[in-house]
């Protein structure tokens, strides 16, 4: 078998030249195949063209489908809860509030930081304490609270190798380092310097071994608790990062003084979920007009033009969005519906955000713009009753997992049995060249042969 280089058919190697009857057959056939391949051709266009159509609605499905995830963003704990801390004074303290924290001022008074426990090796020569390096095998056991570390020394021949040993052997409990200290002759001396992992009065060292002679390591500093008040409350903490004091806030304290720390609704990161949300919405809008627009300038039209299963998910799209939440509709009432708070559509369908209006919205009343967002009647399925994204987050989930979801397998399905047809047809191309090349052989040679005959002919007749 060979392959025909005009073609690209797999067939059996026959070949012409033409040189009998003077007629070009492979050109011929090459003609021929090209009109017989027609039907190919087509089908290989029409493909490609399903192709492009299903990319576009895998587009279209993406959008939608990061509208219904930025719709959950909005309905998921705390979304509406979330809180910022602000502090009088950073160098006494900061703080971070979660999700759900109680909002309020609170006076911080911190009396003491917590300490690490700090040991340092003694003697006055410069190898450390009274016996100098470690010999290879000797070791230094440390231990904080229930966990004990043994360092086993090997070529520690500098103080520098000796603190890299301890740290990469009992990393996990005591930091060590190098310091040089000046005597009062201005002589420089160096020590080993070991520093507890945990902060506070829990986390004191103790150690041993057959190194801990020669460092003649002593107490520098104590480990010692944070010391402060909460509105008046005592509260120590092993370390300088408080997360226990106030529900919900983590301080961070800085230095000894006082400060207030005040803790309300994060109206800025509240925005940001919102805002996604809008911008979400929006690129569905924008996705959809492009692919089902006419454009009169070019006379072209979108490749979804038409497709009532797409407008009509548009119009209820900007339905849902567009209605107030009928549960939250009361004479006497604020903020029942996203114009309220301040989120608008153009001619076009696309929302935008006015942040001074959202932000006086939610200022004003936090829980009922959550509501406009998140209320939720329990029913299915969901209607004009529930919150905007409720509504958007059931219409879009429903629409990508049945509607699109449907149609893609259709076009999977469609592509399978064009590919099926095109490999049939190639095989019937194959069979079809293979006999036009058959058919001109056998015309070669019936020339050739009238011709050997004619010259023989006119042999006998000269």
């Amino acid at each position: 078998m060979s392959t025909n280089a005009t073609t690209g058919l797999s067939g059996p190697a026959i070949t012409f030249s033409g040189l009998g009857s003077g007629v070009d057959t492979a050109s011929i056939v090459s003609k021929l195949m090209q009109l017989e391949r027609q039907p190919i051709t087509k089908l290989q266009s029409s493909k490609t063209k399903l192709q492009a159509e299903q990319s576009i609605v895998q587009g279209v499905n993406a959008r939608i489908q990061a509208l219904r995830d930025r719709a959950a963003d909005l309905l998921s704990s705390g979304a509406f809860g979330l809180r910022a801390a602000s502090t009088t004074a950073a160098t006494v303290a900061t703080a971070t509030a979660s999700a759900g924290a109680a909002r309020g001022s609170f006076d911080v008074n911190v009396t003491a930081l917590a300490k690490a426990h700090t040991m340092a090796s003694g003697g006055t020569d410069t190898a450390l304490g009274a016996t100098g390096l470690p010999a290879d095998g000797d070791t230094l056991t440390v231990t904080v609270g229930t966990t004990t570390k043994t360092v086993t020394f090997s070529g520690a021949d500098t103080l520098q190798k000796v603190v890299e040993q301890i740290n990469a052997q009992a990393g996990e409990v005591v930091g060590a380092s190098a310091v040089t200290v000046r005597d009062g002759t201005g002589t420089a001396h160096e020590k080993l310097m070991l520093v507890s992992d945990t902060t506070g009065a829990g986390g004191t060292m103790t150690v041993g071994g057959t190194a801990a002679g020669g460092f003649a390591l002593a107490d520098t500093q104590a480990g010692a608790d944070a010391q402060l008040t909460v509105n008046s409350v005592p509260v120590s903490a092993a370390g300088n990062t408080v997360a226990d004091a106030v529900s919900g806030v983590t301080l961070a304290l800085t230095g000894v003084g006082a400060t207030t720390i005040t803790v309300g609704t994060d109206g800025t990161g509240i925005q940001q979920k919102v805002q996604a949300f809008v911008d979400a919405y929006n690129a569905v809008v924008d996705e959809v007009g492009s692919r089902t627009k006419y454009d009169a300038a070019t006379k072209t039209a979108g490749a979804l033009q038409g497709e009532t299963w797409l407008t009509g998910f548009m119009g209820q799209m900007r339905t849902l969005a567009g209605s107030a939440v009928g549960s939250l509709q009361a004479a006497s009432e604020k903020y029942d519906s996203l114009a309220q708070i301040g989120i608008t559509s153009d001619r076009g369908g696309r929302l935008t955000l006015d942040a001074t209006k959202f932000q006086a919205a939610l200022t004003a009343d936090p829980g009922r713009v959550a509501d406009v967002f998140a209320k939720e009647d329990a029913l299915a399925p969901k209607d004009l009753q529930d919150g905007v994204a409720v509504r958007i987050k059931d219409l879009a989930n429903a629409f990508s997992t049945d509607v699109i979801a449907k149609r893609l397998t259709g076009y999977t399905d469609r592509l399978s049995r064009m590919d099926k047809k095109i490999a049939d047809l190639e095989q019937v191309m194959v069979l079809r060249e293979s006999r036009l090349k058959q058919q001109f052989a056998a015309m070669e040679k019936a020339v050739a042969q009238f011709q050997t005959q004619g010259q023989w002919l006119s042999q006998q007749l000269g």
